[in-house]
């Protein structure tokens, strides 16, 4: 009787034993499943915020080339510009030298106009002068290059009414003529500038939310690598608790058929200690009892 209790008593230890193990199995089960979706969301959530980061990255670009492109238009224009300020600065040297040898042979009203010439002229130098080195509001230059504008034509005007030789006119014809493309060009450089300026701050917008964006996706990957690592670690746990079920589960069916293996083994011992009872009765000559009549004939004994 003690031995069958000890045997009860380990058959049951190990159930209790494989109750506990499939609790920690779908314990860590769960665990497992929760960081792997954990880890896909973080994944997720990283490569949207990469995916935008390379839209803003292709807007950046788009906004860079253009801005640069516009630098090398203002690059440009500069360099026209100058190579029309240095000719407009050598004609009016040349008509200059001109007026000046013609000057004894004027007459006094051709004299006061041409006085009028050159203060005409000596502004224009200074409002140029200004253009060229004050840092002004671009509505104040436009205002400048219109005053320029007025004053170059009035005095072509004076410049007619003189009646200076043809090689005079020419030259006020021509110094009027790079005037004028130097005010061009002068709005065309202020207005690419200011254009260059707007793609710069757009790009320069775009690379601070990239900046702010790249620091998101940094955390959304040590997100996914934290989570993947605890999955990983969840997932190795969960093997090793199967494994060991598996392991206590065929202890259970060798304790299991050892047991039965044992009470076939009582029964039988039981069945034969009762065959020798009933066949002692019979040799003896004792009534028999029904079931120990049935006992001797299926084992062949009458």
């Amino acid at each position: 009787m003690g031995d069958k209790s000890k045997e009860l008593f380990a058959g049951e230890n190990l159930v209790v034993k494989l109750g506990k193990l499939e609790e920690s199995i779908n314990r860590l089960k769960n665990q497992r499943n929760e960081h792997n979706q954990f880890t896909k969301d973080s994944l997720s959530s990283r490569n949207e915020v990469n995916k935008e980061i390379h839209e803003l990255l292709e807007k950046a670009k788009e906004f860079t080339s253009k801005r640069d492109d516009l630098n090398t238009q203002v690059k440009q224009l500069k360099k026209k510009r100058k190579e029309l300020q240095e000719g407009l600065k050598s004609d009016k040297k040349t008509l200059e030298d001109i007026v000046k040898k013609e000057q004894s042979l004027d007459k006094s009203d051709i004299r006061k106009k041409r006085r009028s010439m050159s203060t005409l002229n000596a502004k224009i130098d200074g409002l140029e002068w200004k253009l060229q080195t004050s840092v002004l509001k671009p509505e104040e230059e436009k205002e400048m290059i219109q005053i320029l504008e007025k004053l170059s034509d009035n005095l072509n005007q004076i410049a007619e009414e003189v009646h200076i030789t043809t090689h005079q006119t020419e030259l006020w014809k021509k110094i009027s003529s790079s005037q004028k493309q130097i005010n061009q060009l002068h709005i065309q450089i202020v207005d690419s500038a200011k254009e260059s300026q707007i793609y710069h701050n757009l790009m320069n917008q775009h690379f601070h939310q990239i900046n702010a964006l790249r620091k998101k996706a940094t955390e959304y990957h040590k997100e996914f690598l934290s989570n993947k690592k605890k999955a990983d670690n969840f997932h190795k746990e969960f093997l090793a608790k199967v494994t060991e079920k598996n392991e206590l589960k065929k202890l259970l069916k060798k304790a299991q058929n050892e047991h039965r293996q044992k009470i076939k083994d009582r029964i039988k011992s039981s069945i034969e200690e009762s065959v020798n009872q009933a066949f002692k009765k019979y040799e003896d000559g004792e009534n028999l009892s029904l079931d120990e009549f049935r006992l001797l004939v299926e084992n062949g004994l009458i």
